[in-house]
């Protein structure tokens, strides 16, 4: 009975039988171009032996990749959600929580890349999982598929920032309104009550013009400060 060896990693491997050395080319062991004994001869190619007729028989039963169009995008349309849930839960929360939506960018792109690589398809650096916007658009170009999703990504980023500078606002001006109404009283001995505060303009980050609604009709121009504390300033200039 032949025997063979082959060459792997500068060592030998054999001997071998014929069945055993088409395991090893099953496996990816060997490939045409490792070097191999046949039991005869000199040192040489593996598809220069019979074994290439089992490299045919290899690659045949390997699927190509699936074609770009045929994946799932379904992950990337749930990562486009995630800046704006995330601000939606900060403002409910009060606060700004980073670990949810890292925790879910980190998750959604991870899925996504286990997924492409069962597609056959080569996956963006696993690097790029912690940069979201990166890792959509190499995505993107790796699948030849047109931006749309990284266009919506970016939307929906920049909403997301639009939301929580609204929301912040929001927070400033409900905060101001009752001590408007504690000004009028303790130092400007009225009884109207504040109803409601509008900031008419942001002069420096985070000193702002304001008009207050009282519950006479009339309206009080204010100015607003919020502190690096925390804590909400109102003063009523002369009107």
């Amino acid at each position: 009975m032949t025997t063979w060896h082959y060459v792997e990693s500068g060592a030998q491997v054999g001997p071998l039988t014929i069945d055993e050395m088409k395991a090893a080319v099953g496996d990816g062991k060997i490939t045409p171009s490792t070097k191999v004994w046949p039991g005869e001869g000199d040192w040489i190619h593996a598809s220069e032996t019979l074994l290439s007729e089992f490299f045919g028989v290899h690659e045949a039963t390997t699927p190509p990749p699936l074609a770009g169009e045929d994946i799932d995008n379904k992950f990337m349309w749930v990562l486009v959600t995630v800046p704006i849930i995330g601000v939606i839960i900060d403002l409910i929360a009060g606060t700004v929580l980073f670990l949810p939506s890292i925790i879910a960018n980190i998750a959604l792109c991870m899925l996504d890349e286990k997924k492409l690589k069962a597609a056959g398809h080569a996956a963006p650096e696993h690097w790029s999982v912690f940069i979201v916007p990166v890792y959509i658009w190499k995505r993107a170009a790796l699948l030849k598929h047109k931006k749309h999703y990284f266009g919506a990504w970016v939307a929906a980023f920049v909403l997301s920032i639009l939301i929580d500078i609204g929301g912040a606002q929001a927070a400033i001006e409900e905060a101001a309104c009752p001590i408007v109404t504690d000004i009028i009283k303790e130092q400007l001995y009225g009884s109207a009550k504040c109803m409601g505060v509008a900031i008419d303009k942001e002069v420096t980050t985070g000193f702002y013009k304001a008009t207050a609604t009282l519950d006479n009709g009339n309206e009080l121009l204010i100015t607003i400060e919020e502190r690096d504390d925390g804590m909400i300033y109102v003063q009523i200039p002369n009107q």
